[in-house]
Parts: C-alpha cells; structure tokens; sequence
C-alpha cells in the first residue's frame, strides 16, 4: 500500500493525492500535521527533515520526496505497479476538472430533485439529464466533451487555484499523455516492463 505523508495546506500533497486518484493507484493519506506518528515516519524516511510530501511506495524503495506527475508516474512504472500503456489510458478516460465535477454533481441532484415540481410529462427527462449530469461529475466524464474532443482538465475547471491556462475548455489532443512521452524506468528491465 502506498502511503502519502503530507499537510491539506501543501499544493504538491494535493497535486500528488489527485494524481494518484486520477491513475486509480489505492494509496493512504496521513496528515502530518494531524499525526505526530506520521510525522515521525516521515522525517525517518526522509533524513530527519520535515517536507511534503513524502510519498512511501512500499517494497523497501526510496521514497518520493515532493515528486512532480513526471517522478510520480516514473517511479509506479518503474516499481511495476502501471505499465505506461495503463497510465496513458486511466489519464485520458477523464475530461472533466475536478473543479466542474463539483459542480456537475450539485446541478445534477438539483435537477433530479426539482423533478418532483416539473409536468408530468417533463419528469422523466429532467430526472434523466439529471442523474447523467450528476454521473458525469461523479466519474470525471462528460460524454459531450469526448464527442468534440474538449477537456476541462489544467485549466479553471480543474482546480481554480492552481489552473495553467485561462480557457475552460482545451482540445484533449493538446493534453493528453502518450506512452512515448512518460518517463522511462531506470533499472535494466524497466523498458521491458514499461513496454507491456
């Protein structure tokens, strides 16, 4: 199991926790500033200093000390818990910024709860495009979005605070990952293990 050593306030300690969701990779958030344990454990696994966050990936490894996406995804390749091909495909089945999603899955249950005060004969499809908005904010997928092939993602429907762009939408092609692209495994038979 992987552990995440970090702090609420850090940006690298959510930027990590939600790369992490977005791969699909189990893993348990400590708060250090919540545990003193977990503190302890982290300053051991990192020389005794206190930084965020400190990601242990288990098997005995060295852990990440403030990994970017790029050392993040590197080390689960290397360590064999994704293979490249997993990693282009989990990053690119979701399309919609958490930011949005949020958003989605409030409008989607007022729409399936405004329901009961719609005509008769509206109430099945503002139930409909209800549960399907609120669908798409709980997954992170917006089928409208792949049909024109726009993403959410990085930018101000993603998380405000930390977008890299302006725009809401951007075409997918522009972000998403391609195998060639990601790190390679460092060890002698990680570009075989990389390849599967």
């Amino acid at each position: 199991m992987i552990t995440v050593y970090g702090a609420d306030w850090c940006e690298d300690t959510r930027r990590a926790l939600r790369q992490l969701r977005r791969l699909g990779i189990a893993h348990q958030y400590l708060n250090i500033d919540e545990d003193l344990d977990a503190l302890e454990r982290a300053k051991a696994l990192n020389h005794g200093r206190r930084r965020t966050p400190v990601i242990d990936l288990g098997f005995g490894g060295a852990p990440l000390v403030e990994p970017d996406n790029d050392s993040l995804i590197g080390a689960l390749v290397e360590r064999d818990m994704l293979s490249r091909d997993h990693v282009v495909e989990r990053l690119a089945i979701q399309n919609v910024g958490d930011f949005e999603r949020v958003l989605r899955t409030v409008a989607g249950a007022a729409l399936t709860a405004m329901s009961a005060a719609t005509a008769r004969h509206m109430r099945i499809p503002v139930i409909a495009a209800g549960a399907m908005t609120a669908l798409s904010g709980l997954i992170g997928w917006c089928p409208a979005y792949h049909a024109a092939g726009v993403t959410s993602m990085d930018g101000p429907g993603d998380r405000p605070d930390e977008a890299k762009r302006t725009s809401w939408l951007v075409s997918r092609t522009a972000l998403e990952p391609r195998a060639s692209a990601l790190p390679v495994a460092i060890n002698g038979t990680g570009a075989q293990k990389a390849q599967r």
